[in-house]
C-alpha cells in the first residue's frame, strides 16, 4: 500500500456522498479477541483496507465518509460519517437511512470544521445543520475538530445545549508528544467540560516540526512505550468508549514513526502491540 500522509488521506475521505442502501452487515462472531473499544481511521481507497483492519484486530473503523464500503471483515463495524455540509440534506437523509439499514446505529459528525483545509465549516453553518443529523435517529458524534477544546468547540457545545441539539459522545483528535499522562489529563478535561462519553477518532504521536522522518525527535521506540503505557488507561476509563490509531506511513514526517505498517504492509513492532492489544 502507498505510504499515505495524513492530509492527503483525509482529502481523499472528503466526499461526504451518502450510501447507497446496502444489504444488512454480516453478525460479529464471539470468538474475535483484543479490546473491543480498538479501532482504526482508514480509507478505503486503497485495496488493502480490510486486510489492514483484519491485520491489527480492529473493532470498528470509519473512513471519513458515510458510503458503506463492501467486504467489510466479520466483526468489525463501520461507522458513518457526514463529513461536512454544503445544502446535501437528501444525502444526509440518505446516509442515515443506509446505515440503518445495515444494522448500524451510530453516526460521526462533520470533520474538523475548523481547518480550512478540512471541513471548513463556520460555526452557525454547522449548528444549523446538525438537525438534520439528528433525524436520522442515530446515535451522534459530535464535529471531530484538530482542537477539541478550542473556540470553536466550546462555542458548538454551549450552542448544542443552548438549542437542546443532541450530542451523544465528544469525538477527539490527538496528534501531541509521547507523553501519556498529558493525553489522559487533557481528556480528563475533555470529559469535565463537556460531560459526554469520549471517542478518540484519530490519535497518533506526532512532530509537526519534523522535516522527514529521520528528524522526527518521537523515536518508534518512545512511541511504542507511549502505546505500551496509554492503551491500558484507555480501557480503564470508562467515559472512553472507542478509540482509533491513524495509521500514517513511515515517509510521513510528522508521523512516520507512528507507523503501524511499512512499506510491504508487513506490522512494525508497534503494529505488533497494536493488534496484541
Amino acid at each position: 500500500m502507498t505510504d499515505w500522509n495524513r492530509r492527503d488521506m483525509l482529502r481523499l475521505g472528503s466526499v461526504a456522498a451518502a450510501g447507497a442502501l446496502c444489504p444488512r452487515l454480516e453478525a460479529a462472531p464471539t470468538s474475535r479477541s483484543g479490546s473491543r473499544k480498538k479501532g482504526l481511521c482508514i480509507t478505503t481507497k486503497s485495496k488493502h483496507w480490510a486486510q489492514r483492519l483484519e491485520a491489527v484486530k480492529a473493532h470498528w473503523f470509519y473512513s471519513w465518509g458515510s458510503n458503506i464500503p463492501q467486504g467489510i471483515p466479520k466483526g468489525v463495524d463501520f461507522i458513518p460519517m457526514i463529513w461536512g455540509y454544503w445544502g446535501n440534506d437528501e444525502s444526509i437523509a440518505k446516509a442515515g437511512a443506509a446505515a440503518k439499514a445495515a444494522g448500524i446505529d451510530t453516526l460521526l459528525g462533520f470533520n474538523e470544521p475548523d481547518q480550512k483545509s478540512q471541513a471548513n465549516m463556520k460555526l452557525e453553518k454547522a449548528l444549523k445543520a446538525w438537525p438534520l443529523l439528528m433525524k436520522t435517529g442515530l446515535r451522534l458524534g459530535s464535529p471531530g475538530c484538530v482542537h477539541p477544546d478550542n473556540d470553536w468547540m466550546k462555542g458548538f457545545m454551549a450552542a448544542a445545549k443552548q438549542r437542546k441539539l443532541r450530542v451523544d459522545f465528544v469525538c477527539v483528535h490527538s496528534y501531541g508528544g509521547a507523553n501519556p499522562d498529558a493525553l489522559i489529563k487533557r481528556l480528563h478535561n475533555i470529559h469535565k467540560m463537556y460531560g459526554k462519553p469520549i471517542w478518540i477518532t484519530e490519535f497518533a504521536v506526532g512532530d509537526w516540526d519534523a522535516k522527514s522522518p529521520e528528524q522526527n525527535r518521537h523515536r518508534p521506540g518512545a512511541v511504542l512505550k507511549f502505546m505500551e503505557k496509554v492503551l491500558p488507561r484507555l480501557e480503564q476509563l470508562d467515559f472512553i468508549e472507542r478509540y482509533a490509531w491513524f495509521p500514517a506511513g513511515q515517509n510521513n514526517n510528522a508521523l512516520g514513526t507512528s507507523a503501524l505498517f511499512d512499506p510491504s504492509g508487513k506490522l512494525t513492532r508497534l503494529g505488533e502491540f497494536y493488534r496484541d492489544f
